[in-house]
């Protein structure tokens, strides 16, 4: 059985890869200083920092559970840096809809791909993005959002 790194870079190669198919979709219409894959693997890199995960989340760091509490603010960031409604639905599934919580998530407009960086803390599930529904982006809570997008854009410049 694979370990939660294991499990975690693997989650990130097929995200990064749901994140190349939309930004093929989409790279002609929006002009953004960072593609969609650099942005979803610069995220899944800061994700595993205990100390950017402490800042933001407010507690500990798990062993398994590196990405649990960015759903929110990571959806947030994308959809700004990256084509905001031009490319974007903000989703969500609500705490009633679904046993293990709410979860924030992304659609894209032209491919229907459900897209979200986090969500390997919930395996052996999948996140059942079918349950999902519109969610109006100012009506979530990111006190921290200019923060966490400067901690995003220091990894980015990294590369």
């Amino acid at each position: 059985m694979k370990n939660y790194a294991d499990r975690y870079e693997d989650f990130t190669r097929a995200t990064v890869k749901l994140a190349e198919q939309i930004h093929n979709a989409n790279k002609d219409k929006i002009n953004a200083k960072y593609t969609l894959p650099e942005i979803t693997l610069a995220l899944r890199n800061i994700y595993k920092d205990p100390i950017f995960h402490n800042k933001f989340v407010g507690s500990k760091m798990s062993e398994n559970k590196w990405s649990s509490g960015f759903c929110a603010m990571a959806s947030v960031v994308i959809y700004e840096m990256y084509g905001a409604s031009d490319v974007w639905d903000m989703m969500a599934i609500r705490g009633n809809d679904w046993v293990r919580g709410s979860v924030v998530f992304l659609r894209d407009k032209a491919t229907g791909i459900n897209f979200g960086t986090t969500g390997e803390h919930f395996y052996p599930e999948t996140i059942p993005y079918e349950l999902g529904k519109p969610l109006d982006i100012n009506r979530l809570r990111t006190p921290n959002k200019d923060m966490f997008q400067r901690v995003l854009q220091m990894e980015l410049g990294r590369k």
